[in-house]
């Protein structure tokens, strides 16, 4: 386990930056499909079954990786960019910490969410913030139906485990894979997840709101299989059509990230990397103290 000193860091800053992961956005991209048979969208509805159980019940619930995060912002003017690297501490269901490193490897910003408040801290100019993800700071830089106690599974590809309909299957037109209109019981709203049955992964997931506008979309790439991860019971291995080939295929992480907002004028990219193996953790874990010397600020 990867562990960082405690006079460590990340701020508001970096926050607002992450905060694209959950960008909101207006504009709407024509998905390319066809339909698909009633056999065919049944055996696909089964094998995105499997794949809910197969990741509840066997696959890791915690990620300790490195990773590097790149931000690009369209303006009218310019483009800006901007990379940070460090590494990623997740655990089901919504507990996040980034630390951002300097050349040195020493700690220059950190994050930390527990799934229900926020703590940043700046090293550099040794400030801290904190905050409810509920606070009406946050719901300016989190779109409608994001429930940020479920940012584990956002980061790594799988959907929250939560009632979930599917309403629609439909073919994508390029890849190998279906479109899934799903609705979100809990919340009532709905996303379009590009479900790939014969690997089990998710390979987009875009969050729509109530006009069926694009408010966040994210693509999951490169995936790689988890380090240290269990073994599945038999019993799954009742083979339906589309269905992995193997648990260690299915037990997977995406190695690279790509979200974008509705618009497409804000970007970030995640490239995780050096998965360690056996990663476990504790809401302990995640807490972040702060040097009695730091500013210390309550966002509301």
């Amino acid at each position: 386990m990867r562990r960082v000193s405690r006079f460590g860091p990340l701020p508001l800053i970096f926050l607002f930056t992450l905060s694209l992961f959950f960008s909101q956005g207006c504009a709407r991209t024509l998905l390319q499909t066809f339909p698909v048979a009633e056999d065919e969208a049944r055996e696909t509805i089964s094998a995105f079954t499997r794949y809910q159980e197969i990741y509840r019940e066997n696959c890791s619930c915690c990620l300790d990786a490195e990773a590097d995060v790149a931000l690009s912002v369209s303006g009218w003017f310019s483009d800006h960019t901007g990379k940070l690297s460090g590494y990623l501490q997740a655990m089901a269901p919504g507990y996040i910490k980034y630390v951002a490193l300097n050349p040195l490897g020493q700690p220059i910003y950190i994050l930390a969410i527990n799934g229900s408040e926020f703590k940043s801290l700046n090293v550099l100019e040794r400030k801290a913030y904190s905050g409810s993800v509920y606070s009406e700071t946050y719901k300016k830089i989190s779109p409608q139906g994001f429930e940020p106690k479920f940012s584990f599974f956002w980061l790594t590809g799988r959907l929250e485990p939560q009632e979930l309909q599917v309403m629609a299957v439909r073919r994508d037109r390029e890849a190998q894979a279906y479109w899934l209109l799903i609705r979100h019981a809990a919340s009532g709203n709905d996303s379009m997840v590009l479900f790939d049955p014969g690997e089990l992964r998710v390979l987009r997931h875009v969050l729509l709101d109530e006009k069926g506008e694009h408010l966040v979309n994210v693509t999951y790439e490169a995936y790689q299989a988890e380090a240290g991860q269990q073994k599945r019971n038999s019993k799954d291995n009742n083979a339906v059509e589309h269905a992995a080939s193997s648990d260690e295929e299915s037990c997977s992480v995406p190695g690279r990230i790509l979200v974008s907002s509705g618009s497409g004028a804000q970007k970030i990219e995640i490239q995780l990397s050096s998965l360690l193996a056996g990663a476990a953790f504790s809401p302990e874990d995640f807490e972040v103290e702060v040097p009695p010397d730091f500013e210390y600020l309550f966002v509301k």
